[in-house]
């Protein structure tokens, strides 16, 4: 499940887990597992048609198919965005993984961005998140 308008309380949670006190002007979806907190995407740095995310999670299985289309739906569907964002540590060889499964591309090397070293900036263009925003087809009936 999906949780919407609650963006103070879900970028709170989720910059408490990165060390983030003021992530600025920005939207947060939450997603719920099993009735608890599963991970929270926040969207910062917006400057149309480029908005940045920041995907925090405390469930490892939090990405299903469904929720990845919720939240990849707001940046290109409903403000029409043309690119998505994703910073990460170098070393954040998971988050680097997941973020290339969703279709992001690597960009860059940031050398020293974070305390704890270098950072890798990725990359979703719209077209390339399709798949993604593609409506869900209907269940077939049986006759």
């Amino acid at each position: 499940m999906l949780i919407y308008g609650q963006d103070v309380a879900l970028a709170k949670w989720a910059g408490d887990r990165l060390g983030i006190q003021n992530w600025g002007p920005s939207r947060a979806i939450g997603v719920v597992r099993h009735g608890s907190l599963a991970a929270v995407a926040v969207f910062h740095q917006y400057r149309h048609p480029s908005i940045e995310i920041s995907f925090v999670t405390a469930d490892r299985r939090w990405a299903t198919p469904q929720v990845v289309r919720g939240i990849l739906r707001y940046p290109f569907v409903q403000l029409g965005c043309k690119r998505l964002t994703a910073i990460t540590e170098a070393t954040n060889q998971p988050t680097r993984a997941f973020l290339c499964r969703l279709g992001f591309c690597e960009e860059g090397i940031h050398p020293d961005t974070f305390e704890t070293g270098d950072a890798v900036s990725y990359g979703l263009l719209r077209e390339d998140a399709a798949r993604w925003l593609a409506e869900e087809e209907p269940c077939a009936r049986a006759a």
